[in-house]
């Protein structure tokens, strides 16, 4: 249980993670992947086709609590951390989130006035919530908190790997287009950590914390040694990666709907929800419960540790978990993916140019909403340019790009909705990119550049 303690605490410093909605791509229509946002999307061919490792690779970074470039350094080839700047940079409650899709396969038709597709994706979503309390009392010690009590309730960490089966469609009736999919989700592996309450007083005579706890840890899909560890010394033998890979005993289902109004040929109105859906975690489960009080001193155990010398936590956990009542179990459990929403107005104001205004969001405990305002814009027969801008994570300064070229049958896209860190990397809150080739044919309608006059 100590090494798993440890082991959960260095991942959440280091990786750090739910999800937020794509901003820039709900714009970019005649790319297959928008479909993941707004099933209703009408593409500009009848045929699309991704193979894995080109198709699509996508990864994005969020951090509302410090912006990294402010308290990371390098100097002498070595990464330093200002502490007290880091402090300064933290709320009360900070969320840090990192994710990465990658397609595997698609195929899309069109057959009559319908889109329908397969596809096939896997996801790695990292969620690390934590209170600004929890690190300053990990890197100072008591000596901030003496009398008072800390309530570490909202202290979550969340990690996610799966694969994603779906089946998605989209028809036109006169003005309306109806779309949906439903996937059927392999669960690979899952690590939670919730508790139900975590305090810890700061005793004003001795200086000693007094912890109490209710909380759980649960385990799927990680692999272990005979003593229940984390180990991954066997994850290279092929037998092991086979079942991984080929097992369907963790499964879940999650929808996505969306409907399209066209007002008339310029004007149209959209409005969509995605990734409502579960996973419910049964083989290779392991649930550790903590239950009781603790006193014990020397938690300020992070600073030793950032500033490279022996953090000395062996003695305090092997302490406080001889006090806690712990349970070792496996049971099965569920766990929920973050729902999102889209709402789109778009008007092509030329035969290439549109301009859209679109208000979307994810729930992770509370509701992260995002502004986007886009404009379009077709560029000869074979290049379409984007641009955004979106009020997000409290910031206003986030512009997005992307660009979509076509050479013969390759569909060539790159697509970010916050360029800035490449100007000012210091000041970043949040970075995603999403790069890829399909393979298209057959246009729905023949391509036209822009007239010459």
């Amino acid at each position: 249980m100590k090494k798993i303690t440890l082991f959960l605490l260095s991942l959440g410093l280091t990786v750090g993670v739910k999800a937020q909605s794509e901003l820039t791509l709900p714009f970019m229509s005649d790319v297959f992947q928008s479909s993941y946002i707004n099933p209703t999307v009408l593409p500009e061919h009848t045929f699309s086709l991704g193979l894995p490792g080109v198709s699509s690779i996508y990864t994005q970074v969020i951090t509302n609590g410090f912006r990294p470039g402010k308290v990371i350094s390098f100097r002498n080839d070595t990464t330093h951390i200002d502490l007290n700047k880091l402090l300064a940079e933290l709320k009360d409650k900070n969320l840090i989130y990192s994710g990465t899709s990658v397609d595997i396969f698609h195929l899309r038709l069109k057959i009559r006035n319908g889109y329908y597709w397969f596809g096939v994706r896997n996801n790695l979503n990292v969620s690390f919530q934590y209170p600004k309390d929890f690190i300053e009392l990990a890197m100072r010690g008591n000596a901030s908190f003496i009398g008072r009590s800390l309530d570490f309730s909202n202290l979550n960490v969340d990690m996610t790997l799966y694969n994603e089966y779906s089946f998605g469609m989209a028809k036109e009736y006169n003005r309306w287009v109806f779309g949906g999919r439903i996937s059927l989700l392999q669960g690979l592996s899952n690590i939670q950590f919730v508790p139900k309450s975590l305090n810890i007083k700061i005793d004003t005579l001795m200086f000693r914390e007094t912890a109490n706890a209710d909380a759980s840890l649960n385990m799927a899909g990680i692999p272990m040694n005979s003593s229940g560890s984390p180990s991954f010394d066997h994850v290279s033998e092929l037998s092991y990666i086979t079942d991984y890979l080929t097992s369907f005993k963790n499964k879940g289902f999650s929808l996505s709907a969306g409907v399209t109004y066209k007002l008339n040929d310029k004007l149209k109105f959209s409005a969509s929800f995605y990734d409502l859906g579960f996973i419910n975690w049964k083989d290779s489960v392991v649930n550790y419960t903590l239950k009781g009080q603790s006193s014990f001193s020397g938690l300020d155990v992070l600073k030793g540790y950032l500033n490279g010398t022996n953090i000395g936590a062996d003695t305090v956990v092997d302490k406080m978990l001889d006090d806690f009542t712990r349970d070792t179990i496996h049971k099965s459990y569920k766990t929920y993916l973050n729902p999102k929403f889209n709402v789109s107005v778009s008007y092509n104001i030329f035969r290439r140019t549109t301009i859209g205004l679109s208000a979307s969001g994810v729930y992770n405990k509370k509701l992260y909403p995002a502004v986007t305002l886009g404009l379009s814009q077709g560029l000869g027969r074979f290049l379409n340019l984007l641009t955004t801008i979106s009020y997000n994570q409290k910031t206003i300064n986030n512009l997005g790009v992307g660009f979509v070229i076509k050479p013969g049958p390759f569909q060539i896209y790159v697509i970010t909705d916050n360029i800035y860190p490449a100007i000012n990397p210091e000041s970043f809150t949040n970075v995603n990119i999403r790069v890829g080739m399909n393979f298209v044919f057959g246009r729905v309608k023949q391509a036209v550049g822009l007239p010459y006059r």
